[in-house]
C-alpha cells in the first residue's frame, strides 16, 4: 500500500469530519448525532483504505486477472 496515499486520505477525511461534525451539531444540537457522523466518516475511511489495499494498482493487471 502506498503510505503517502494512505496518509493523504486520512488528512482528506479530516475535513468532512470536522466541518460535518459542526454542521451536525448546529442542526441537531445533539452530541450523539455528532458521534454517529464521526463513526460514519471513520467507517468510510476504513472502507476506502481496505479497498485500495486489496485492488491492484495496475488496471491492466486487473483486466488480465479475470
Amino acid at each position: 500500500m502506498d503510505w503517502a496515499w494512505r496518509f493523504g486520505m486520512t488528512v482528506f477525511s479530516g475535513v468532512p469530519a470536522i466541518i460535518g461534525g459542526g454542521i451536525t451539531y448546529g442542526l441537531t444540537e445533539s452530541y450523539p448525532a455528532v458521534i454517529a457522523w464521526e463513526i460514519l466518516v471513520v467507517v468510510l475511511l476504513i472502507t476506502a483504505l481496505v479497498k485500495r489495499g486489496t485492488t491492484p494498482k495496475d488496471p491492466a493487471a486487473a483486466h488480465h486477472a479475470h
